[in-house]
């Protein structure tokens, strides 16, 4: 993830109404910078501690229909973050009008997964709804799989979805506790 800002040349909408990275879909945590942990936790967030790495929990309680309630005094993560979609409207690699094409799809997904599975909207309780789906499914009968393996599938059709389009990708090794379950603004 990058440490710059969104240039003013990429309009705000592409942000504004999809936080993603806000409202745990993206990820489950956060990482906290340094010096900001007795804010975070005096605004009624949870740390958590990996590797020597501090992550507050996601989703942020100041996100509000796709917009930040505190946005001039955000987190430094917050204020630094942008997700692969982001960077690729930026590069020029992809349009504003397919880059919210690609957000309307993400917010389709995420509807058809909570329809059926409403903790399976952050990241954290799909993870947790899919493994038992999969237990389920084994447990089952022939005849009844079908609801339960489409339950699962859309779940696994969402995180494929987020992965190639959201999610920045690290260069291997990752550090430990930085996985996929990690907003960082490094």
């Amino acid at each position: 993830m990058t440490a710059s800002s969104p240039p003013s040349s990429i309009p705000t909408h592409l942000c504004v109404g999809c936080a993603m990275c806000c409202n745990g879909t993206l990820y489950g945590r956060a990482r906290v910078a340094s010096g900001e942990e007795s804010r975070i936790v005096d605004e009624g967030h949870e740390l958590v501690t990996a590797e020597e790495k501090t992550y507050f929990r996601l989703p942020c309680r100041f996100e509000s229909c796709g917009r930040c309630t505190i946005y001039e005094t955000r987190y430094a993560v917050c204020r630094t973050f942008q997700c692969a979609l982001l960077r690729r409207v930026e590069a020029g690699e992809v349009d504003l009008d397919s880059a919210s094409s690609i957000v309307a799809k993400a917010q389709e997904l995420v509807r058809a997964v909570v329809a059926n599975d409403p903790d399976a909207a952050i990241n954290r309780g799909r993870t947790e709804v899919r493994a038992k789906l999969a237990e389920e499914l084994d447990r089952l009968p022939e005849e009844e799989r079908h609801p339960t393996a489409q339950r699962l599938l859309n779940i696994i059709a969402l995180d494929t979805y987020l992965e190639r389009w959201f999610r920045n990708k690290k260069s291997p090794p990752q550090e430990a506790g930085d996985d996929s379950d990690s907003a960082s603004n490094s």
